[in-house]
């Protein structure tokens, strides 16, 4: 029948606005798995870990050693607070304070580094999302390209000063030397495709002369 005069809606919970079988029709949740992925917790889990290993080695005083965990934990509740910055640059006085060791001052380049970037990816992927292995592996490269750069520079650092340094580490120098080219030719390379990615989406975007870049037939 037509809809008229003396036609209405059924009322909510009639058997017209019932589905199949008379069961009540209900809005279904749409959601998505994303293969390959780790907890949206797991970044700030592992800031308390970076600092907790950073604390107890690096850190000589007890005090110390319990502030930097708990401003962790503390990011882990709230990382907009940037508790998890406060208790990284706890760990460069660890090593300022304590006995000079190119080991000690490696860890700390590396925890460092580390720390901010799974505190940069807290603040950005929400505790119940899921966090794709192919997104996280774009800051795992990077995090190892500064990395290529940054610890031969502290090592060349050690080796002038001559501070903290055992017997027969001459060897290293070239080594560290290697990896410094090697750091700055993947980040000059990187650099590069940046470049590239972003000149090809202005392109994409920018009208063409003869009028808007549908990229039909002319």
């Amino acid at each position: 029948m037509g809809d008229g005069p003396g036609h209405r809606d059924a009322p909510r919970g009639s058997p017209a606005a019932a589905g199949a079988g008379g069961a009540p029709m209900k809005a279904r949740a749409q959601s998505f798995r994303v293969p390959a992925a780790i907890p949206g917790i797991v970044p700030r889990l592992l800031v308390v870990a970076f600092v907790a290993v950073g604390a107890l080695v690096l850190m000589p005083f007890p005090l110390w050693q319990g502030i930097a965990i708990v401003l962790a934990v503390a990011s882990v509740l709230l990382p907009v607070s940037m508790a998890a910055w406060g208790a990284a640059a706890c760990l460069p006085f660890g090593v300022l304070l304590g006995e000079p060791s190119i080991a000690r001052t490696a860890l700390a380049v590396l925890l460092v580094h580390a720390i901010h970037v799974c505190a940069g990816l807290s603040l950005v992927i929400p505790v119940r999302s899921r966090l794709s292995l192919r997104v996280l592996g774009a800051s795992l490269r990077r995090l190892a390209v500064i990395q290529l750069i940054s610890q031969p520079l502290a090592l060349g650092i050690a080796l002038l000063s001559g501070r903290g340094l055992p017997t027969g580490v001459g060897w290293v120098a070239p080594i560290a030397a290697a990896a410094l080219v090697l750091g700055i030719a993947f980040a000059l390379r990187s650099l590069r495709r940046a470049d590239i990615a972003r000149d090809e989406r202005i392109s994409e975007v920018a009208p063409s002369p003869g009028g808007a870049n549908v990229r039909g037939p002319s």
